[in-house]
């Protein structure tokens, strides 16, 4: 099934095997949210990304998230954006990494061991942080959700 979603690094699909987020995982410096929407508009105009309730790009710095009633193509700013250093913090250490030498493959293993975490437990120290609580949303979403890498990258 993921390469029906050829160019979306990550597919979470939840206990009805409805797609509930499309990831993606660059190990990209120096964002911004201009960037992200640009990016998020690319992928939309080119028929990458089909629908799905939550779309993510997470960078070593910086997540962005849009919740998506329905892709709109428009160049539009993520919803919510958070520094990413804190939440990547203990993968970065588990995969003996720096955030500003990562290189894109060692990224994206982070990125799915982060999100196969918080499918499996439910429950994620974020939500004790309150910037972060489009996360807690996002991690009752992902509740039991199948993580799956797309192996067409």
């Amino acid at each position: 099934m993921p390469s029906q979603h050829s160019g979306i690094d990550f597919v979470a699909y939840d206990r009805e095997g409805q797609v509930v987020l499309l990831a993606e995982a660059k190990s990209r410096l120096g964002t911004s949210e201009n960037w992200a929407a640009r990016l998020r508009r690319n992928m939309l105009s080119h028929g990458i990304l089909p629908w799905a309730k939550y779309f993510l790009i997470a960078t070593p710095e910086r997540m962005y998230l849009w919740k998506q009633e329905r892709p709109n193509p428009a160049e539009v700013p993520p919803e919510f954006t958070i520094d990413a250093v804190k939440v990547f913090q203990p993968y970065f250490q588990k995969l003996h990494q720096e955030p500003s030498k990562i290189g894109p493959e060692a990224f994206e293993l982070l990125v799915l061991t982060w999100l196969t975490d918080i499918a499996r437990s439910g429950e994620h120290k974020l939500k004790q942080d309150t910037s972060s609580a489009w996360l807690s949303e996002l991690t009752g979403s992902l509740q039991q959700a199948r993580i799956e890498m797309n192996p067409t990258q």
